[in-house]
């Protein structure tokens, strides 16, 4: 009983301090918008709140998908923004070449080329992001500043079998190898483990506090049964 009181007092102070998760773009515009090229992971994903960076490494292939899944109407289309193709050679190309179109479960990207990499923008949550994984090989996601996954009451990732580590202050989380599916990350700001710290505080003395005054209380009852003469069993 204890453990589900500290539960739903800590998802009370999450609640109370998330933003609101935005399912349309960012309406950023690819001359607006610059993206790190020399990232190391076939996939990564620089997060900010309310929206995210992806850059992805492509091979043999001239089209990559993008949805994210909803419990109650099934993988939704993502709204990119800011999207952009650099070819082997350097040269980078906007959406005027690289075609995008969507139909009622995902975004279609057709590339110019089969070799390169495709960038763009898209939304996420305040508290949490969502990225497709059409490519295979390593993916890194980057959270922001004073955000963190460690404990797991207050974080979650999925898919499982990540490394975590901290550079320059940010999180980050990298897989070595995934070929399919998403990329879900549910985080919390560095303060919250202090909100969630005085939950359980509160939630013990109020634990202990319950069980001095049923403690008394009983003893009291017992106490007046001795008085009154009667039968203790």
């Amino acid at each position: 009983m204890r453990r589900r009181l500290v539960a739903v007092l800590a998802v009370c102070v999450l609640a109370a301090t998330a933003g609101c998760m935005g399912m349309g773009g960012t309406g950023a515009s690819a001359e607006d918008v610059s993206y790190d090229w020399n990232a190391s992971a076939n996939a990564s994903m620089d997060v900010a709140p309310g929206s995210y960076q992806a850059v992805y490494r492509v091979n043999n292939t001239t089209e990559l998908s993008f949805s994210t899944p909803t419990k109650l109407t099934g993988d939704q289309p993502v709204s990119l923004s800011a999207v952009k193709f650099r070819y082997s050679n350097g040269t980078v190309v906007n959406e005027s070449v690289v075609g995008v179109s969507q139909t009622r479960s995902e975004t279609v990207v057709a590339l110019p080329n089969d070799t390169g990499q495709l960038a763009f923008t898209a939304t996420a949550g305040q508290r949490a992001v969502t990225v497709s994984a059409p490519v295979e090989g390593t993916y890194e996601v980057v959270l922001p500043g004073d955000m963190d996954v460690a404990i797991p009451v207050l974080g979650h990732v999925d898919p499982g079998g990540y490394d975590r580590s901290v550079e320059d202050g940010r999180v980050h989380l990298t897989w070595e190898s995934l070929d399919g599916g998403h990329i879900e990350a549910n985080y919390y700001y560095q303060q919250d483990v202090l909100l969630f710290g005085g939950v359980i505080v509160v939630s013990a003395l109020v634990g202990v506090t319950g069980a001095f005054y049923l403690r008394n209380r009983i003893r009291r009852l017992r106490q007046y049964r001795e008085d009154a003469g009667l039968e203790l069993d």
